[in-house]
């Protein structure tokens, strides 16, 4: 009976568990998935990359950051507390790093890779300067240059904030104005010999120091007449400038910006102290005043040769009246690339002021002119084309060179193959008696003590070279014959002197490439301009 009815009552449960729908396996499953559950809270909670690990590793990671602001905060207050009180004092403040000065040390006639030229030599008593000007006012002054970059540039595109072909320029002690001419080698690639009305087209080399290797690597090789580089093969070959020569080979020339004048100049009348424009006797270079005039060729050789050490106190800047060849060197240098490259406006002023241009490229003589700011008209009788090139190369006065031909009227009277009467070389003695490499020197197309004519001198002369005379002319005569249509006249027998760059009453025939004599040995109204050649 027991055992009957503990058989129902299991039989029961069972039938109560199958009502419920609860089996053992499903038991088993449900416990199974809660531990499993259960694990994976845990260690999302205790585990290493856990709730509690998580929040441990940001909390270090805030006082860290608090830390380092405390830090920065303090640094902070401490760097101001030194301005405010030392301002100069604090080690982490550093100047920035100031531009390289122009300086003789650095500015010595060397070759510049960066320039591509050889920089400009300053001696004692030479200040490097450019031009601060108000934009398109005209109005300015020379400032002395802060600093190499902004001093010069001889490209043909503007570089650090300076002008393309901004040649350079610097003052002397005595106020007078100079621009670097650096040493070059060049090449005639087209109007070679001809009278070409448009000019012809010149190539430039610049040269590394008193070598004959060229910025760019190549060797240039010296004029000779036995070399493939003579007069004749020019066009098709670079010679070696020779307006660099003096009693040395020099890395370059200072010319002079304008023409001379007298120190104690000034606008005054026409014919003020009888045409001379000053009554000091001293030099000067200098624009807006008369240029020094009716002065003999002779004592204008004089005094350019006393200038550097009388004027300048300084000797080793060997100033001396410009050589032909030394003209040429500016002329070449402007009508290449490197310079204005196409032809400069004549100074047409009738009263002879310097550093004066018309309205026009062949103006001639006027009162009206404008001054050499002028951005209009005046920086158009620049050899650049702007305010850094040499002025009164055209127009302005005729100016004697160091130049002449080797006839019967420079020989002293008296002594052989001399004229028998001659006033020729009393003007031009000191000239004539100077030494060699103070002058060029043309020799005489026919036999000494005969009439020699112009066109037998100029042929006799074709091999000179660099002095823009045979080489941009086609021959002389009445007509202008020289690029340009400028005046080509050559020295013969009573006119043994040379004239360059015609003066303000010769319209077309005045230019870069005019060479005329003089027609007496009364000055008239010529004028000069110095040169210095810093030697090594």
């Amino acid at each position: 009976m027991q055992k009957k009815a503990k058989q129902e009552k299991q039989k029961r449960q069972k039938e109560m568990l199958k009502a419920s729908g609860i089996t053992l396996i499903a038991l088993v499953v449900t416990l199974v998935v809660l531990l499993i559950l259960a694990g994976v809270t845990i260690n999302a909670v205790l585990g290493d990359n856990g709730i509690f690990s998580t929040a441990r590793e940001a909390a270090n990671k805030f006082n860290e950051a608090q830390q380092a602001e405390e830090e920065a905060l303090e640094n902070l207050v401490g760097q101001l507390d030194n301005i405010l009180n030392d301002p100069g004092s604090s080690e982490d403040q550093t100047d920035p790093e100031k531009p390289e000065a122009p300086t003789p040390e650095n500015s010595n006639g060397s070759f510049s890779s960066e320039k591509g030229v050889n920089t400009p030599k300053l001696v004692a008593g030479m200040t490097p300067v450019v031009w601060d000007g108000t934009a398109n006012s005209g109005q300015g002054a020379w400032v002395e240059a802060e600093s190499v970059d902004e001093w010069y540039n001889y490209k043909t595109t503007a570089v650090n904030g300076t002008q393309a072909k901004q040649w350079a320029n610097a003052m002397t002690s005595d106020g007078s104005l100079w621009v670097w001419i650096p040493r070059y080698a060049y090449q005639i690639a087209s109007g070679y010999h001809t009278n070409s009305t448009t000019g012809g087209t010149i190539n430039i080399e610049f040269l590394q120091e008193t070598t004959n290797t060229g910025a760019t690597g190549k060797t240039i090789v010296e004029y000779n007449a036995s070399t493939t580089n003579n007069y004749a093969n020019f066009p098709n070959g670079y010679v070696v400038h020779p307006g660099f020569e003096y009693s040395s080979t020099a890395s370059g020339l200072w010319v002079a910006k304008f023409e001379a004048s007298q120190s104690d100049a000034g606008v005054n009348e026409a014919d003020y102290a009888n045409s001379t424009g000053g009554t000091s006797g001293v030099i000067k270079i200098q624009p807006g005043v008369n240029s020094w005039r009716n002065i003999t060729i002779g004592e204008a050789y004089t005094k350019c040769l006393s200038y550097a050490g009388t004027t300048l106190g300084n000797t080793s800047l060997n100033s001396h009246l410009m050589k032909n060849t030394e003209w040429g060197a500016c002329a070449y240098l402007s009508r290449s690339e490197y310079g204005k490259n196409e032809e400069i406006w004549i100074n047409p002023n009738s009263n002879y002021i310097t550093g004066q241009a018309g309205t026009g490229v062949s103006v001639s003589s006027t009162s009206t002119t404008y001054p050499y700011t002028n951005e209009q008209y005046g920086v158009q009788a620049s050899t650049t084309g702007n305010i850094y090139g040499i002025y009164d190369m055209s127009g302005g006065s005729p100016e004697y060179t160091a130049a002449y031909i080797d006839n019967s009227y420079v020989k002293e009277p008296g002594t052989s193959g001399a004229a028998s009467s001659n006033n020729r070389y009393e003007v031009g003695e000191a000239l004539i008696k100077g030494a060699n490499y103070t002058k060029n020197i043309y020799t005489d197309g026919t036999v000494i003590g005969s009439e020699d004519g112009g066109q037998e001198n100029y042929d006799a002369n074709k091999e000179k070279f660099g002095d823009a005379v045979y080489e941009t002319s086609a021959r002389i005569g009445t007509t202008r014959e020289s690029w340009y249509q400028d005046t080509s006249a050559f020295p013969s027998i009573y006119t043994p002197f040379f004239i360059r760059g015609a003066g303000s009453p010769d319209g077309t025939g005045s230019g870069l490439f005019s060479f005329y004599v003089a027609n007496s040995t009364i000055p008239n109204q010529r004028g000069f301009r110095p040169v210095l050649s810093p030697l090594p």
